[in-house]
């Protein structure tokens, strides 16, 4: 994303896709109290892949010593060097010109560094996770789950979020106003074929994904067993008739039960796989779509599906197999 540095404090600032300097303090993003400054002096926007400064001001904003023209989009650069007055030290240098993303920052300067945010995080660790943050694509919001109380609830910008001895605070730059964290094409599910392969014992599973254009392989991990067990059970909903929107909805305690897991183990491995869906599909799909959840259930999204055991079919709702 980009970042000016100050250059008397040497202090990063981190700038939102749409970002407004000037002195009017409830109305910008960057308060600068300077009487030269303007109540909105300056935007700097994250437009066609590339970062501009415009200046609305009456008193002028200087780029590599040079006044840009008002009301004018003027490219910037990294390395270039910024100034908002030539009277008091409002000097930054451009030192990043990434696309904007959302930060959480370490409210504490004891903690760790700045999180850089993709669309799932697990914190504090993906191993040990005590809390889910993940976008929600169709919310436009972010949203977090915390482990141990099972509680789902939106986060907004500049709210924290309290990990262990950690707080964070969320700070929204590319999911603000225009643009969306994460752009997603929303491919529909039904266009997908899951191939399940489950080992005799049923100790290892592995999953490959068939889409129009390739066969993705998901390897083996252990939330795949837990997709397998949903398919099932939206298999023999199917084989009894049951309605199309009944289909396959469980209790997660059953699911639970039936996993020999804890229900807050099962809630880590249905983000384990919907991560895994976002990561390998490139953004293709939205992944509540393949595991569903609702009031205390679950169910698996998918349309088209083939379960092989021990290299035979056990299971399929194809009308021809995959091989």
């Amino acid at each position: 994303m980009a970042i000016l540095k100050h250059t008397k404090s040497q202090k990063n600032l981190y700038l939102r896709a749409f970002h407004r300097f000037g002195r009017l303090a409830h109305s910008v993003d960057t308060f600068l109290d300077f009487p030269e400054v303007t109540r909105i002096h300056a935007v700097i926007e994250w437009l066609n892949e590339q970062w501009y400064i415009n200046d609305l001001s009456k008193n002028g904003v200087w780029l590599n010593d040079i006044k840009i023209a008002t009301n004018q989009n003027t490219l910037l650069k990294q390395g270039d060097k910024l100034s908002f007055s030539q009277i008091n030290n409002l000097v930054y240098h451009v030192t990043s010109v990434e696309p904007p993303r959302d930060l959480l920052f370490p409210v504490s300067e004891s903690q760790e560094q700045i999180i850089y945010l993709e669309q799932y995080h697990f914190l504090p660790n993906n191993k040990h996770p005590e809390v889910i943050l993940h976008f929600d694509s169709q919310q436009h919001c972010w949203y977090y789950e915390d482990m141990h109380e099972h509680l789902q609830q939106p986060i907004n910008d500049g709210q924290d979020l309290r990990v262990g001895n950690n707080v964070w605070r969320l700070f929204l730059a590319g999911a603000a106003t225009q643009e969306k964290t994460v752009e997603l094409k929303a491919q529909p599910s039904n266009n997908l074929e899951f191939i399940f392969n489950l080992s005799l014992d049923e100790e290892l599973a592995e999953l490959k994904i068939k889409s129009q254009t390739a066969l993705l392989d998901f390897d083996v991990r252990s939330h795949h067993y837990l997709t397998l067990l949903l398919a099932r059970y939206k298999l023999q909903d199917i084989q009894n008739g049951f309605e199309a929107d009944t289909q396959g909805w469980v209790q997660v305690k059953k699911l639970a039960k039936d996993l020999g897991i804890s229900e807050a183990h099962v809630n880590i491995q249905i983000h384990r796989a919907r991560k895994q869906f976002v990561e390998l599909l490139n953004n293709e799909i939205i992944p509540s779509a393949l595991i569903e959840r609702k009031r205390g259930k679950v169910r698996f999204g998918g349309k088209l599906f083939t379960i092989y055991k021990g290299k035979k079919i056990e299971s399929s709702n194809l009308e021809n197999t995959i091989e």
